[in-house]
């Protein structure tokens, strides 16, 4: 990735710091990500009385982050990644495998729907900024009924910009910690200086599971049942503010 912009007035080595704001706006909650009409089963966590303070809405932090993003998400979205460090745009196959790979084994149909419709969102988005393969695989996904599942649209998209497998680990699990605390927020759990204070919490916890490679795709895994079955008892509700 050529990160020269004479405009800018940067030199052609510093590339860490133009990645660094790259991911600076692809993950700030300005960004268009569609994420903020998810709340990642917090909704109906509260409205069965499971969660009601901001210990408890870390943990479901915890638990998504750890039993869910860690052993699914992760994994997959790495791979896509890898595939376009290694083949460049011949990596549209690879990506297509593994959104099918990602559609069987999603077994909860919210979480589902929700990871296609971030999925689509990303790249209609990326490919309005004029991003190639983001383009490329959104005519994929209308022509083919392919998913584009958010974790492999994040890893090839990203992986285009040519950040770094730890810049999209970083990206990827902070803002879904972000979404999850910004939707205790709006449910009215926690204040905006508790927010801060949750987020910083989730740091040691993100560091530890990006300190482990993640595990290869034939070995995907997800053992988060009390945020599956909050999702499945969210679907009937029909007075609800967020679509999960």
């Amino acid at each position: 990735m050529n990160h020269a912009d004479p405009a800018l007035g940067l030199p052609a080595d510093d590339g860490g710091a133009l990645d660094m704001l790259t991911m600076l706006q692809f993950a700030d909650s300005f960004f268009p990500s569609g994420a903020t009409s998810f709340s990642w089963g917090l909704e109906s966590l509260r409205h069965d009385a499971r969660v009601s303070n901001a210990e408890q809405v870390f943990e479901v932090l915890c638990a998504h982050i750890e039993q869910r993003w860690a052993g699914f998400d992760r994994p997959l979205m790495h791979a896509a990644r890898e595939a376009w460090v290694q083949r460049g745009a011949a990596a549209l196959s690879d990506a297509i495998e593994l959104d099918r790979l990602c559609e069987a084994m999603n077994l909860t149909r919210s979480w589902r729907d929700a990871s296609r419709r971030l999925g689509f969102t990303q790249l209609r988005v990326h490919a309005d900024l004029g991003q190639g393969i983001a383009q490329v695989y959104l005519d994929q996904v209308r022509a083919s009924c392919l998913p584009g599942h958010l974790p492999v649209v994040q890893g090839l998209v990203w992986g285009a910009y040519g950040l770094s497998a730890s810049g999209c680990d970083a990206m990827a699990s902070s803002g879904l910690c972000t979404t999850v605390v910004g939707a205790a927020l709006r449910l009215g759990l926690i204040g905006h200086t508790e927010g801060q204070r949750l987020l910083t919490r989730t740091r040691p916890l993100i560091a530890r599971v990006m300190a482990a490679p993640p595990c290869p795709v034939d070995a995907l895994w997800s053992g988060a049942p009390v945020l599956d079955l909050a999702a499945m008892r969210h679907e009937p509700r029909s007075a609800r503010l967020f679509a999960n």
